[in-house]
C-alpha cells in the first residue's frame, strides 16, 4: 500500500509541476511587452532596371510592442523589415528613408497584433545604378588527363562563347570573362561532353542570361611520326658560307586518322643568317594545324663562312 500511496503522490506532484509550467507559459504569451528586436532590411517594388549596390545599414532596431505570443515569431530567425521604393524620396541614385515621412507608412507595414514604437535610425540610404548589359568571354575551367596513346587535335566548342550580363555598370567594367567550374576528368579515351557551371563573379546584384554552357572536345587515337625536313637559312646576300645539317627530323603527334596526310611542304624550317655567330637556332615556322607537340630533332644548325 505505501508504494501506491508514493506513486500517487509522485503523479500528483508531476501533474501540479506541468499545470504550474503551462500558467505560466500562457501568462508569458498573453502578457504585452515591449521589445527591442533586429530586422533586416529588404527593399521591395524595385524596378527593374536599376539595383542596389549598397546601402547605409543593413539592418536597424525596432521597439515593438505585442502580446508574447506575437513576438514570439521574432525570435526563431532575424526578421524582415520590407521598404517600398514607392515610397521613398529619389535623389542622385540614391532612395532616402527617413523617420519623418516615412515612420507612419513603415509602422502600417506591421499587422494590428504588432505595434510599432521606435526605429534606431534616422535615415536609412539605399545606393543603387542603372542596369546595363554586356557580353563577357567564357573562359572554360577544365582539366584533362588522358589515356596514354589519346590527345585532341581540334579546337572545344561550346554552346556559347560569350554570356550576356546585366547588373552596375561600374561593376561590369571591372569583368573582364567569366570562368566556369573547375572539371577534372581523368583517363580520357572518348569525346567529351560535358554541361559547365558558369562561376559568377564576387559581385551582388547580377543576372546572367543563362548558367551553364555545354562543352564538347573530340578525342583521337595518335600516332607519333617524324619526317625529314630541309633547313631554309634567311637573311644574307653577300658572303659565301656552308652550313650543316642540311635537314633537320620534325617529330610530331597526329591522329591516326588523319597521319597519311602530311608531306613535307607541310612544313618549313628557317634560321636568321648571323655572320658573327658559329651556330644559328633552327625555327619550325610553318606546320600542319592537326598536329601536336612538334619538335625539331636538334636545336643548333653550324654556320661555316667560306673565305
Amino acid at each position: 500500500m505505501k508504494v501506491f500511496s508514493s506513486q500517487g503522490k509522485f503523479n500528483v506532484f508531476i501533474i501540479f509541476l506541468i499545470l504550474a509550467i503551462s500558467s505560466s507559459l500562457v501568462g508569458k504569451l498573453t502578457s504585452t511587452y515591449d521589445k527591442d528586436i533586429l530586422f533586416k532590411l529588404v527593399l521591395t517594388d524595385l524596378p527593374k532596371d536599376k539595383v542596389v549596390y549598397d546601402k547605409s545599414h543593413d539592418s536597424v532596431m525596432l521597439k515593438v510592442r505585442g502580446y508574447g505570443f506575437n513576438l514570439a515569431k521574432y525570435y526563431f530567425e532575424t526578421p524582415s523589415l520590407n521598404i517600398s521604393v514607392k515610397k521613398l524620396k529619389e535623389s542622385n541614385n540614391t532612395f532616402l528613408w527617413n523617420q519623418k515621412e516615412n515612420f507612419n507608412d513603415t509602422k502600417l507595414s506591421f499587422d494590428s497584433s504588432i505595434q510599432l514604437l521606435t526605429i534606431s535610425e534616422d535615415s536609412l540610404f539605399f545606393y543603387y545604378d542603372q542596369y546595363i548589359s554586356q557580353n563577357k568571354k567564357i573562359k572554360p575551367n577544365i582539366s584533362i588527363d588522358y589515356k596514354s596513346g589519346y590527345d585532341s587535335f581540334k579546337s572545344f566548342s561550346m554552346t556559347n562563347d560569350y554570356v550576356t550580363i546585366l547588373g552596375p555598370k561600374d561593376i561590369l567594367e571591372k569583368i573582364d570573362y567569366i570562368d566556369t567550374e573547375l572539371v577534372r576528368l581523368n583517363n580520357v579515351d572518348s569525346d567529351i561532353k560535358i554541361d559547365l557551371n558558369l562561376l559568377k563573379p564576387p559581385y551582388d546584384n547580377l543576372k546572367f542570361d543563362f548558367s551553364s554552357v555545354k562543352y564538347e572536345l573530340e578525342v583521337d587515337q595518335y600516332t607519333e611520326e617524324i619526317i625529314s625536313i630541309p633547313v631554309t637559312i634567311l637573311g644574307n646576300t653577300d658572303l659565301k658560307y656552308n652550313f650543316y645539317p642540311k635537314e633537320l627530323m620534325v617529330k610530331y603527334f597526329i591522329s591516326v586518322e588523319n597521319y597519311k596526310k602530311t608531306t613535307p611542304i607541310d612544313f618549313r624550317i628557317e634560321c636568321i643568317f648571323d655572320k658573327n655567330e658559329s651556330t644559328l637556332i633552327p625555327k619550325l615556322v610553318k606546320k600542319p594545324d592537326f598536329i601536336k607537340n612538334s619538335r625539331l630533332s636538334s636545336n643548333q644548325v653550324q654556320l661555316i663562312i667560306l673565305e
